[in-house]
């Protein structure tokens, strides 16, 4: 996710969105990790506190960053008070003269032929153009914005969106998810109708528009055709391309899709060529021919100087890496068998955008966060929009069209459908097995989001203790530090037929997960043939309380009583990046935990037993493939080393009790 291909053969979006979760990354990680214990130690041991040279200088900075901060989110929520020069106020509504300023800019602004789409949550109000986000407000009062609010926001949108011009649209839709009522919507209708003309901007609902949004969608790809700057800006590329992926994206979001042969139909969707590769050392960007060592056939370089240079550290690593590429061809681990990857195809995560777009899923239920447009919502908050969709009171009851807010394929339907009859949990080794048990079509790419719950599910299979009360197995899952994962929650349903007669709690517990979930968006709860699954989500870092389960039985009934954890499992964990694991995996060391890390990379795997090494732990797994592996080729500019989420596995306690 952090390549950056030619402009005309990706997504200006993606570019800016990579560099920004590359800074929101580093941002986390000072925060909540580097922070805490600077303060610590300035109090305990000021000499160490000192060594932390970052922090340091962060705390001369501060106040400048502070000021800076608060100009961010206030230019990035685009909340009330308007200053047109300057980022947006928070928690002021503009006045009456502010707000005649936004209507007359709001008219001036460039009309297109675009379908802006309103998502309204109990929390926010979301707009969006072809499943690009161009603005989003929160509501002073929790509960859910007023007519007011979303008004303002829409003209706020017109004037400051998130990306590109100020445009407006001609036709604004409320989603089925809103959780406003039918009078509300007229309101807001009636408010913009007093600002346009009144054929200027028409305000429905997506299901009311259903049955236009072939030809409305037919009539967008003219313009945008014609005229590519007009597309939303997470799909302007050269002018063919703009054509057919706003075509693509709009179908996606509306549920349609392009007959093949005409724009936006899957065959004429662009995939990116392999990006140019770059020197390891000097970082230059290469073209043609690039060289590499000679021995692993892993690292590039672009000279025989820079391969000298290096030489003193890779001659540690490249034994371990030449292993990892030999691994690659004698264990075929290309050989997965879909249709989009195998031995002789594989997709990869430079093209993992354009194939949702192709797939119809970009943007869509639980493979939202296979792309950076929700990188504005927090660890766990997706899956909780995504409950607040089944809840809203136009599909209580209807099962099928809960499920269709997932995105997943009919096959799948109900969640946590039972494996078709004649097939055991036992007899699922591979994804060709998972498929197979629910009929799937290999070209189906849930696997870009099972991986996960299926990943969680083989660990359990292979190292889970069996523990009954009662008769009925009894199965405790701490997984630590969890980021994708958490916006999964409700496919996880599909490890209660894996795992019958057999009531599974999984606690997800991190700095990472979201502080601003409700109560009711931090506890799943799922219930499929004779099994039952809890899932809880808590921020905070792991420590003693979360281990012992005294804290999960104080804040949730339902998992009163339940024991230490039978299984501790990391997924695409990189441990020992953050200091904060460190006391972590000494506390479950300490207390005999069984450990389990999946590792995107196999080096990884093997530099964090060196690391347990050297602090008198032992790794008592070694590392393994993982068969449920991501099918998405994790390419790198600089090296060759294979790489999946969640593609090796390894870990440390006595597994064999």
């Amino acid at each position: 996710m952090e390549n950056t291909p030619p402009i005309d053969t990706e997504p200006v979006v993606e570019a800016a969105a990579n560099a920004t979760l590359s800074l929101t990354g580093s941002l986390v990680k000072v925060v909540t990790e580097d922070l805490p214990l600077f303060a610590t130690l300035l109090v305990t041991d000021p000499v160490e506190a000192i060594k932390m040279s970052h922090m340091v200088v962060l705390l001369f900075l501060l106040p400048a960053l502070v000021f800076w901060v608060q100009g961010q989110i206030g230019s990035i929520r685009n909340i009330k008070k308007v200053n047109l020069n300057a980022p947006i106020e928070e928690d002021q509504s503009p006045s009456e003269a502010e707000l005649e300023v936004v209507k007359s800019k709001a008219k001036q602004s460039i009309k297109n032929k675009a379908i802006w789409q309103i998502g309204v949550s109990n929390n926010a109000v979301a707009v969006s153009e072809e499943a690009s986000l161009l603005g989003f407000n929160f509501a002073a009062v929790p509960g859910s914005p007023s007519v007011k609010e979303i008004t303002e926001t829409i003209l706020l949108v017109m004037i400051k969106p998130f990306e590109g011009v100020p445009r407006r649209p001609s036709i604004i839709a409320f989603l089925p998810s809103v959780v406003i009522s039918e009078a509300q919507i007229q309101e807001i209708s009636a408010n913009l109708t007093a600002v346009f003309e009144k054929d200027d901007i028409r305000i429905t609902t997506m299901d009311a528009l259903e049955p236009e949004l072939p030809a409305l969608i037919k009539t967008r790809t003219e313009e945008i055709s014609k005229n590519p700057t007009l597309a939303a800006p997470s799909v302007v590329q050269a002018t063919q391309q703009a054509a057919n992926v706003a075509a693509a994206t709009a179908a996606a979001a509306s549920g349609v899709k392009p007959a093949p042969g005409t724009p936006g139909a899957p065959a004429k969707l662009p995939f990116n060529p392999t990006p140019q590769r770059g020197c390891f050392v000097c970082k230059k960007d290469l073209e043609g021919k690039t060289k590499q060592c000679s021995a692993c056939k892993s690292v590039i370089y672009c000279s025989a100087d820079c391969a000298t240079k290096d030489w003193p550290n890779h001659k540690v690593m490249c034994p371990i890496y030449k292993s990892n590429m030999t691994r690659l061809t004698e264990e075929n681990l290309h050989g997965l068998p879909f249709d989009f990857y195998n031995s002789k195809k594989q997709l990869e995560n430079f093209n993992q955008v354009p194939f949702l777009v192709e797939k119809d899923i970009h943007n869509v239920g639980v493979y939202r966060r296979l792309c950076q447009c929700f990188q504005q919502l927090q660890w766990g908050e997706l899956s909780g929009e995504l409950a607040v969709q089944m809840e809203a009171d136009q599909l209580k009851g209807d099962l099928e069209k809960q499920f269709n807010c997932t995105g997943l394929p009919k096959e799948l339907y109900p969640l946590g459908k039972p494996l078709k009859n004649g097939v055991k949990p036992e007899d699922i080794e591979s994804w060709a097995d998972w498929y197979k048990a629910y009929d799937l079509p290999l070209s189906s790419p849930v696997a870009l989001v099972f991986e996960m719950p299926l990943t969680v599910w083989y660990l359990i299979k292979k190292y889970a203790p069996t523990r009954l009360v009662n008769g009925r197995r009894q199965l405790t899952i701490h997984m630590l530090g969890p980021e994708r994962e958490a916006d999964l929650i409700h496919i996880f349903s599909y490890l209660l037929p894996l795992l019958p007669n057999t009531d599974i709690i999984i606690h997800m517990v991190g700095p990472t997960v979201s502080k601003r979930l409700r109560p009711d968006h931090t506890a799943y709860e799922f219930k499929s043939g004779t099994s039952t699954l809890n899932v809880t989500l808590t921020s905070a870092e792991y420590g003693l309380v979360h281990y012992d389960a005294s804290y999960f039985g104080a804040q949730n009934k339902k998992t009163q009583g339940t024991s230490p954890p039978d299984l501790v499992i990391i997924l695409n964990g990189g441990v020992f990046q953050y200091q904060t694991f460190a006391p972590t995996i000494k506390l479950l060391m300490d207390k005999g935990a069984k450990i389990l890390f999946t590792e995107p990379i196999e080096t990884s795997a093997v530099v964090m037993g060196k690391q347990f090494e050297a602090m008198k732990w032992v790794m008592t797994l070694p590392v393994s493939v993982n068969p449920f592996r991501q099918p998405v080729f994790q390419w790198k500019k600089e090296v060759n080393l294979p790489g999946w989420s969640n593609g090796f596995i390894t870990g440390t306690g006595k597994f064999d009790e």
